[in-house]
């Protein structure tokens, strides 16, 4: 099957996995969903994400967003501000966040576009360019200042899911775990690679199955896969390392991918004073920064964790990245082209746009990518 074709079956699975979920969320919450609640003084706020706050973008919206703005609003205004915080799926689960932010479930929702590809696909742009920029401080700065030049990468948020981008983040470098030893490229043949959403086409080589993080432990044990792609911190944290029974964690740059978006419901955004919506946009910006600087140190964390624990930490072949990287050539391509014709915007220039700002920056590329 064609890289194309493993994610359009991805995407179909998916959609039929979650309908049942997510209709049921909807329901529970659209009887009492409203924009943000002012009474006098106080401001509350409902703020969430589907995945739980061990992982980082939702750990640093609850220890480092959330506090400040409360302390700003108190310090700065004459308001006080009370967040509801609602994580792991409790209100929004990662496939709907979008949606939940959008129908008043949360005012501010945190949330991965990998899971709403359909809706943000063009946000999704790093996982379109596979081997790109492996710092997450370097590639949330590079992918802000591509958003700022091309607001059309977002441009969906405010016209279609009345929703404001507040901020940009990401998660650190991909690599793979591994039960098994390999060097080249010709070593994964016939390998069953675990990787969930965007990232399924970037199985190259091997077999392909498709993963989410509770039943990815559950998976390398039954031998259901023999290795996954993923970040080594969430190895560590997953415990996925102890499924491999000392196995192999291999560096291969695949990219820190910048998908996380800091999401505000356009109607709360109204109903707020405009020196706490300032409060709260300039305290995005900086969370989106500084949760960047935490994935980074995570990912050091993470490899740290792994070879204490008995895994074989290396960093892959250059010429197995290289052969690697050829079987994705067109994949870039491929889909800048679908988004153009999705979502009626040049994703084509977009990307030809990042990888420059990612070159000039000092990364290089495994292989050139040619992209119309």
């Amino acid at each position: 099957m064609s890289t194309q074709g493993v994610y359009m079956m991805d995407k179909l699975s998916k959609k039929l996995s979650v309908v049942g979920i997510a209709t049921a969320a909807i329901l529970a919450f659209t009887a009492t969903a409203q924009a943000a609640k002012i009474k006098g003084n106080e401001i509350t706020l409902r703020v969430g994400s589907g995945h739980p706050p061990f992982i980082t973008y939702v750990k640093e919206v609850a220890k480092y967003f959330v506090p400040n703005v409360k302390k700003r609003v108190a310090a700065e205004t004459k308001y006080k501000i009370n967040f509801k915080e609602h994580y792991a799926g409790t209100v929004v689960n990662v496939f709907d966040t979008l949606e939940g932010t959008q129908d008043g479930r949360l005012d501010i929702g945190a949330w991965c576009v990998c899971f709403d590809d359909d809706k943000a696909m063009a946000m999704n742009l790093t996982y379109y360019v596979p081997f790109h920029e492996p710092n997450a401080i370097k590639n949330q700065k590079i992918f802000a200042a591509l958003a700022k030049k091309h607001p059309g990468l977002y441009q969906d948020y405010e016209k279609r899911y009345k929703q404001k981008l507040i901020a940009i983040t990401g998660f650190n470098n991909y690599g793979m775990l591994s039960k098994f030893d390999w060097k080249t490229f010709e070593d994964i043949k016939g390998k069953k690679i675990l990787a969930a959403g965007p990232n399924l086409p970037w199985v190259k080589g091997g077999i392909p199955v498709r993963t989410t993080i509770p039943k990815a432990a559950q998976q390398l044990q039954t031998g259901v896969g023999e290795a996954i792609i993923l970040f080594p911190d969430t190895d560590f944290k997953l415990k996925l390392h102890e499924a491999t029974k000392g196995g192999f964690y291999t560096v291969m740059d695949l990219g820190a991918v910048v998908q996380i978006s800091l999401t505000m419901n356009m109607r709360s955004r109204k109903k707020l004073p405009p020196e706490v919506v300032k409060i709260i946009d300039e305290e995005a910006i900086k969370y989106g920064t500084h949760s960047a600087a935490a994935s980074q140190n995570d990912h050091q964390w993470g490899l740290d964790k792994l070879a204490g624990a008995g895994i074989k930490v290396r960093n892959m072949d250059p010429q197995a990245k290289i052969n690697w990287a050829k079987k994705l050539k067109d994949w870039p391509n491929e889909r800048a082209q679908t988004v153009k014709k999705k979502k009626k915007v040049d994703m084509g220039a977009y990307m030809r746009d990042y990888i420059k700002m990612v070159e000039a920056g000092g990364h290089k590329f495994p292989i050139n990518y040619v992209i119309k």
